[in-house]
């Protein structure tokens, strides 16, 4: 009976302390007071002929920046100590697998953008990168019927490794 009553101390212990190290993860809000940071996500500029792409670049941008920075994202620019601006340069579907009866079964979507980072107050840019780019295949149905087109899904991972990227430098660099 003992040793039972030893044995649960010792793993009740070790559990304890274990937790205590922790496994690496925080939540999306950890740190975040700490920091003290604020930041407006405006909305990109669309240089483009694709419609509505930088609402979904900038959807993505701001929610990846509310999921893995210390920056609290506001909507009020009065209230931000950072702001990020950008735009999406380029957007383009190339062909690059041909059907016997389509004009193009699967394309290559690019995408290219500039983003900029800038203090709020002084209107400096802490941050700049005008070469994003990125690509995404997408294939389409070639039956009319049928036809489903693969491109907003596309340019959704696109956007979701726009933002990643930019979270990433972000943080990375400042």
């Amino acid at each position: 009976m003992r040793k039972r009553t030893v044995r649960a101390v010792l793993v009740t212990g070790l559990a304890v302390l274990l937790s205590g190290a922790g496994c690496g993860y925080k939540t999306a809000t950890a740190g975040r007071a700490a920091q003290g940071k604020t930041l407006l996500v405006t909305p990109l500029v669309n240089k483009t002929t694709t419609f509505e792409v930088e609402q979904m670049m900038t959807r993505a941008l701001a929610k990846s920046f509310i999921e893995k920075s210390p920056y609290k994202v506001v909507n009020d620019m009065s209230k931000a100590d950072f702001v990020i601006k950008g735009e999406i340069t380029a957007m383009n579907a190339t062909p690059v697998i041909f059907g016997r009866e389509t004009f193009g079964s699967a394309f290559l979507v690019t995408l290219a953008a500039k983003v900029r980072l800038e203090d709020r107050k002084t209107g400096k840019v802490v941050f700049r990168n005008d070469a994003y780019l990125f690509r995404e295949q997408y294939e389409i149905n070639a039956d009319t019927r049928n036809f489903f087109t693969e491109l907003n899904p596309a340019l959704e991972r696109i956007a979701s490794d726009f933002a990643s990227s930019v979270v990433s430098t972000v943080l990375a660099d400042f």
